[in-house]
């Protein structure tokens, strides 16, 4: 047996038990293996208060010296239990551990106990032992995780403690404690903490959490989001705001550290200074200290200890004065509650659009950042050079105000681009936080494992399944991947969404869930290590696989417009199956790329399209005839509109002598379409009006009327090409009423624009103007690089045959700007056209004057390029051109 340095030990019979400082003495009673670092933690704080700490190291072993712990007991002045997952051993002759029994003979002592949390494997001697314990109301009962945490709060319990217990005279040894009375003198309210750093970007939330919670008719108002939202510092804000208005006092409630229900109460208590001495009815000895009073309680980090909302409806009920602003990851679900979904910081704009000077007052997440960023670096500031990677790591951490407190400290060692870079492997890179921030905001890791430690398991694997999706889901999706019926799944995904773990979003393709980047990083780490990893990846996979299916007939028809509105909210979920496909089981692939090419174009992702299908040309050999012409059909598709002309006219080589073994008539059709597509890389526009009549020819007998409507249109800017203006005329006009038979904006679009482009060319200029006009408006509502892009190419040669080349000229450049940027090229088949309006418009304008306002136009966003077609005043460039 062996005891604290410090302590002086006498065999049992003597009756004096003495330090020679004659500290008070605080009795820790624990474990010992499982808890050493949690001894030495606490016996630390001890010391800290000039206090002794008495740690009696066999009292839970085998044979404990009882006679000898009693004399230590009965000579302490007050006593800490620390209990985890082991109830200790039980000696001989005796029916309780020691741990339980120093416990129980501990009654005549102030007592303060600490729980370790999670404890997945707690004997179930200990589990009833501590459910005994919560009985009790004079034992102060913690919940802690870290040894860290734990000496925080022996010290800070321990000084209460002492201010409150030991004012009165302490009871002699001779006869039984009781709990000292506390101290008349009354104490106020806690007082909120004080901001060490300046709440940014939340101004218009305080205003509205302060109107809401200043309003008579509310009582309780909760303040719900993800872990590092801001809850808190925003919560204190609206109560320095209201201050005034509850005269009667405005306290703050931590509750971070308590894990039962029944202790909320007493915390309330002490915030407010009440005397919960002795009393076994917290709430009375509460509603005696409110009374009719104005008081306004802040409690913050309710989430694990929601079962006290009877308590705290019963506590509104009887005291009308009381209003409760609450901060949690989840409601409480009373009648009486208000919930207020703190949002993320607004994101910045593309800093390319908006001056630097500009973004530190329109975006709250770069004014964070370097806020932040000068506490440890002095004189950081946003320039040109590091702005764009600023926004970024804003935008990669989707507004989260520590995270981006969390990133902002690493610029004290990193510069903005290097953190991003860092970001994009994981978000790891972030870092720990300063340490006086909670620990379990220290990093983003340790506050999503504090919000998953409150779920139960049924919860928690429906979370870990739901991070294989990427972008959101829906809840036909979550139940499919997840093994479930779709009530259950929405069940559980209602409960996830009161802890904050996901969002549910209403959206005009119906109820759709989300997880936060943030937390589905964290997560997808749990997911991996799931036994059933690899079959959630492989429902995932099939369920999207199937949705595109669906939408094979949809996109090349009738209900193009909904299905390709539908598979952009998928885009994410739809790459990540096909990544599973490519990793797994590539088969289905090539016929997967045919089937969501329409979608891939309208949408402008053909440029991740394109490295997959590179990853299986290599093998297209060892496919099945229909494969492999699916495959190049669409590699040559894909390379074309990309711009990569030796990739595309190596596919169409490949696809011409698969066209006899094609059996299906729509492959075949639109094989010989992606031939045209590539016969204009080498200049032969006689294939291209060839393979495109042909086309045309066989998808007139199917009913194809997207593919129908390119084919006429591929043919009517072949003939215009060749200035074969009728036959143009007669192939861009049934494109046209293609597209107005089947509601098509996209053909509309483009077919108005190339009708007018063959207009502006037949010197019919107003007819030109009306119809780019029309054109225009319809590109843009299509969000369709391309489309735009060939609007203003027909605006430029418009203006160029009115006599305005420096307008030609920018517009030209503004068509390509958008192109470039997105890793686009012309179609083939319009490059001549548009290098002999750039070379005619050259000529006019003289070499170096073209180019400055061409790369001036570049510069330019669609919708500003938009803007200078549509300002009268934009006849002259001067404003735009420097």
């Amino acid at each position: 047996m062996s005891a604290r340095d410090d302590a002086v030990v006498r065999p049992p019979g003597d009756s004096i038990i003495r330090t020679p400082d004659q500290h008070l003495r605080v009795f820790v009673s624990s474990t010992l293996d499982e808890l050493a670092d949690e001894r030495q933690a606490v016996s630390r704080a001890i010391s800290t208060l000039r206090l002794t700490p008495v740690m009696f190291e066999s009292g839970a072993r085998p044979h404990p010296p009882r006679d000898l712990y009693r004399a230590y007991l009965a000579q302490s002045d007050a006593f800490i239990g620390l209990y985890w997952q082991r109830y200790g051993w039980i000696g001989a002759g005796m029916t309780i551990s020691g741990l339980e029994d120093e416990f129980e003979l501990s009654r005549a002592l102030p007592r303060l106990l600490y729980v370790k949390t999670p404890a997945p494997d707690r004997e179930h001697r200990l589990t009833d032992l501590l459910d005994r314990i919560r009985q009790e109301a004079t034992v102060s009962y913690r919940a802690f995780r870290t040894p860290g945490e734990l000496g925080r709060l022996v010290r800070d319990d321990l000084a209460m403690l002492l201010s409150e217990r030991f004012a009165a005279t302490r009871p002699s040894a001779a006869e039984p404690a009781s709990v000292p009375a506390r101290s008349a003198t009354p104490r106020g309210p806690r007082p909120l903490p004080a901001g060490t750093t300046s709440l940014v970007g939340r101004d218009q939330a305080i205003s509205e959490v302060a109107n809401l919670t200043g309003r008579p008719d509310v009582r309780l108002v909760t303040l719900t989001g993800p872990g590092g939202i801001g809850k808190t510092r925003l919560a204190v804000a609206v109560g320095e705001r209201l201050r005034d208005r509850f005269d009667s006092g405005t306290a703050f409630v931590p509750l971070a550290a308590i894990s039962q229900p029944d202790l909320v109460m007493a915390g309330i208590g002490r915030a407010v200074g009440a005397d919960m001495a002795g009393t076994n009815a917290p709430l009375d000895a509460l509603v005696e200290q409110f009374g009719d009073g104005r008081w306004l309680l802040i409690l913050d980090n309710l989430e694990q200890v929601t079962d006290a909302a009877t308590e705290l409806n019963d506590l509104l009920a009887r005291c009308h004065g009381v209003t409760i602003l609450a901060t949690s990851l989840t409601v409480l679900r009373l009648r009486a509650e208000r919930e207020y979904p703190v949002p993320p910081l607004p994101l910045p704009a593309d800093p390319s659009t908006v001056p630097v000077e500009g973004l530190m007052s329109s975006s709250p997440a770069v004014a964070l950042f370097v806020d932040r960023a000068r506490a440890v670096r002095y004189d950081f500031a946003l320039t040109e050079g590091n702005a764009t990677a600023v926004v970024g790591i804003c935008q990669r951490l989707e507004g989260l105000p520590l995270a981006i407190e969390l990133a902002a400290a690493r610029t004290r060692v990193l510069e903005p681009a290097a953190l991003l870079r860092r970001l994009g492997r994981s978000l790891d890179a972030l870092g720990p936080g300063m340490v006086d921030m909670p620990e379990r905001q220290r990093t983003l890791r340790a506050t999503v494992d504090w919000s998953m430690g409150l779920l139960d398991d049924a919860e928690r694997s429906l979370l870990e399944i739901m991070a294989v999706f990427v972008d959101g889901w829906t809840t036909e999706a979550a139940a499919q991947v997840a093994g479930l019926d779709e009530e259950r799944a929405l069940a559980l995904a209602e409960t996830l969404a009161r802890h904050s773990l996901i969002q549910l979003d209403r959206t005009g393709l119906g109820p759709r869930s989300r997880m936060l980047e943030t937390v589905r990083e964290f997560v997808a780490e749990r997911l991996k290590a799931r036994p059933d990893v690899a079959e959630v990846g492989r429902r995932h996979a099939e369920h999207y696989r199937a949705l595109a299916e669906q939408a094979d007939r949809p996109l090349r028809g009738v209900g193009q417009y909904e299905w390709t509105e539908r598979l952009e909210s998928e885009a994410g979920n739809l790459a990540a199956a096909v990544r599973w496909y490519l990793a797994h089981d590539p088969a289905p692939l090539p016929h997967l790329f045919r089937v969501l090419w329409p979608f891939l174009f309208l949408r402008d992702h053909l440029g991740e399209a394109r490295s997959w299908v590179d990853q299986l040309v290599p093998s297209a050999d060892s496919l099945n005839p229909q494969a492999r012409a699916e495959l190049m059909w669409t590699a040559a598709v894909t390379a074309s509109d990309m711009g990569d002309d030796r990739a595309a006219l190596a596919a169409g080589q490949h696809l011409a002598p698969l066209l006899d073994g094609v059996e299906d008539p729509y492959l075949h059709a639109v094989c010989q379409l992606a031939i045209a597509w590539t016969s204009p890389i080498v200049g032969d526009f006689d294939n291209l009006l060839l393979e495109a009549t042909a086309s045309l020819e066989r998808l007139h007998s199917q009913d194809e009327p997207f593919l129908t409507a390119l084919a006429a249109f591929t043919a009517g800017v072949a003939e215009t090409t060749v200035g074969r203006y009728d036959d143009a005329l007669r192939h861009l006009r049934e494109m046209r009423d293609l597209a107005e038979r089947f509601d098509n904006t996209w053909l509309a679009a483009c077919s108005r624009v190339q009708l007018g482009a063959l207009a502006a060319l037949r010197g019919r200029l107003d007819e030109a103007s009306a119809l780019l006009d029309e054109g225009l408006a319809l590109s843009l509502a299509t969000h369709s690089t391309h489309n735009v892009s060939i609007c203003l190419i027909a605006f430029a040669r418009l203006a160029f045959v009115e006599g305005d080349p420096e307008k030609a000229a920018l517009l030209a450049g503004a068509a390509e700007g958008p192109r470039r940027r997105a890793g686009l090229r012309a179609w083939p088949m319009l490059r001549r056209g548009e290098a002999e309006l750039r070379a005619q418009i050259r000529q006019t304008l003289g070499a170096d004057r073209f180019d400055h306002v061409y790369a001036a136009g570049s510069r330019l966003h669609q919708r500003e390029a938009a803007a200078v077609i549509r300002d009268p005043r934009a006849s002259s460039v001067a404003p735009i051109v420097r």
